[in-house]
């Protein structure tokens, strides 16, 4: 007979992931008893891997980008088929949970080496430095 072991949690994130810790954490600062269940070592999941990242409209390089420029190109990138509402919260959400990722540790790599050529704006994840995020310095 095995035995079982059993926890009674109000939330349990699956993932432990970017996504999977920002909920967790909001969850837990709700106050509700919150558990994680990820599939490997926990600081080894898939956002540490990711070869894309978040693009967010920082203007912290060039003050006319904001979350409109990001709203247009992320439509247009999507040749108009995203939800544009989804993409609509998206960019205007976007720096602050950048800001906030720094806020609570998060890396930044402000070089030019790591900036996307296409985008006007973004900050991004990269597999050279798993743990950074990138702003564009110069256009």
């Amino acid at each position: 007979m095995v035995d079982t072991e059993r926890h009674d949690y109000d939330v349990v994130v699956i993932g432990a992931g970017g996504s999977g810790l920002r909920a967790a954490i909001a969850a837990h600062e709700a106050g509700a008893r919150t558990a994680i269940v990820c599939k490997s070592l926990l600081g080894k999941a898939h956002t540490v891997m990711a070869e894309g990242g978040a693009a967010a409209a920082m203007g912290n390089v060039w003050p006319e980008d904001n979350w409109q420029v990001h709203f247009r190109d992320t439509m247009r990138g999507g040749k108009m088929l995203n939800n544009w509402r989804m993409a609509q919260l998206h960019a205007q959400e976007a720096p602050d949970r950048v800001w906030e990722l720094e806020e609570w540790g998060a890396l930044f790599d402000r070089t030019n080496k790591a900036r996307s050529p296409s985008a006007t704006s973004v900050a991004t994840a990269t597999r050279a430095s798993p743990t950074s995020v990138t702003a564009p310095v110069s256009r």
